[in-house]
């Protein structure tokens, strides 16, 4: 069985050629396990479209590219038009309709539920959805070896770098989060050590971005993992909560930690409220204070034009940039992505008018600008616009004119 998995480019991202396909690198490695020739054939950084023959094709989906999803989709019935074309990721997951051009979709993780429809080929079902256990050590590996692992952009402190996860999931229940995953799911922490110094012997890459969105989460595990990774000589990033300790944050920097990761979105309380963040201003400004001085560099994300946001409240987000001095700070607009509360409930956010182009459904763009994706009864589309050119010019002011994401290809 030949089976294609594709990723599709991001054509309104400032940048769509970070890291690898993680996703579907796993899920590559998966149905290599069960027998089945793979090719993983990565379309983003604007290169050509050369996908070769396949008995099954499985096309990642995210909301905003759901058009281009469709045009690769077309293309590949071209190359084999006895093809079966799958459809799964995040956007998929909350919206599985919205994906016709598919003969059947994957709803949440991919590796099994792939393996299964590989099997039923070519009499497969319209759905398929196979949860993975809590011990992710019983699953292969990513298959590194399916991409040219040199050919991304992310860097940290200018040396290229390589996605990796400790564990998937998050507990939490941010209103503007699409997450599905409500638990918590870990490899073991000599899992993750090992396979930071595979990648560093096969490859020469001593760098690491870990994208778990609950990496400090458990101190415990933290704790043990930071201890195999401190002998490796390795720098990674990570993201964290702002609830992390202070002596988690020593033994990050000690470990190798070159760049913390805070969702801090904004500087209102009564927008992190809003947001249902279980955070406070408060919170967020010691986190960042401590962060530096256990001589971590410090990111914040920041998220505007949530429903309530108002002038008043994106003052309140630059006073606090300028309190906090996080050494950076990333801003993306809002977006009401399916599956999150905000899609799920817009009268209860005050919401009365949402856009349902999901071509529009991008954060920042080449334009140094995000969509403008809803109206509320205290921010019209307008309003917001003329909010957010405001804030961006004001951010670029901050760093003497220079574009945020352009810093962010060239330092970390």
């Amino acid at each position: 069985m030949r089976i294609n998995l594709i990723a599709p480019p991001h054509p309104d991202a400032s940048t769509d050629r970070m890291d690898v396909p993680l996703g579907l690198l796993y899920i590559a490695a998966s149905l290599e396990k069960a027998g089945h020739s793979v090719e993983v054939t990565d379309l983003t950084g604007g290169v050509p479209w050369d996908i070769e023959w396949a008995d099954i094709y499985g096309i990642t989906v995210y909301a905003p590219t759901i058009g281009v999803a469709r045009k690769i989709a077309t293309k590949c019935r071209t190359i084999n038009p006895d093809c079966k074309i799958v459809a799964g990721g995040a956007h998929v997951t909350h919206l599985p309709e919205s994906v016709s051009f598919a003969d059947s979709v994957v709803v949440g993780e991919g590796e099994l539920a792939m393996v299964d429809l590989a099997e039923d080929y070519p009499d497969i079902k319209k759905r398929y959805m196979r949860p993975l256990g809590e011990n992710l050590d019983l699953y292969p590996a990513p298959a590194y070896h399916l991409v040219d692992i040199h050919s991304y952009g992310r860097m940290i402190g200018g040396q290229e770098t390589v996605a990796m996860l400790a564990s998937r999931g998050c507990l939490y229940k941010c209103a503007f989060c699409a997450i599905s995953l409500k638990t918590i799911k870990r490899h073991s922490p000599e899992f993750v050590a090992d396979q930071m110094r595979y990648i560093k012997s096969a490859y020469g890459i001593n760098k690491f971005h870990f994208q778990d969105d609950s990496f400090t989460s458990n101190k415990a595990y933290l704790q043990r993992v930071l201890d195999l990774i401190c002998p490796l000589g390795v720098g990674f990033k990570c993201l964290s909560r702002t609830n992390v300790d202070t002596d988690d944050l020593v033994k990050l920097k000690k470990a190798g930690c070159d760049l913390i990761c805070f969702g801090v979105e904004s500087g209102s309380q009564k927008m992190l409220d809003r947001m249902n963040k279980n955070t406070t201003v408060e919170q967020n400004f010691t986190a960042i204070q401590v962060a530096k001085a256990a001589g971590l560099r410090t990111r914040a994300f920041f998220v505007i034009g949530f429903p309530g946001e108002t002038k008043e409240t994106i003052e309140e987000t630059k006073r606090f940039i300028e309190v906090a001095e996080p050494d950076e700070y990333f801003i993306s607009n809002f977006v009401p992505y399916p599956g999150t509360d905000v899609w799920n409930n817009p009268e209860k956010y005050g919401i009365t008018w949402m856009e349902k182009d999901f071509d529009q459904y991008y954060q920042i763009s080449k334009t140094e600008r995000g969509g403008a994706t809803i109206s509320t009864d205290v921010l019209s589309v307008s309003d917001f616009i003329e909010l957010e050119n405001d804030f961006r010019f004001w951010v670029k002011e901050k760093y003497n004119g220079e574009v945020f994401f352009n810093r962010l290809l060239q330092g970390a």
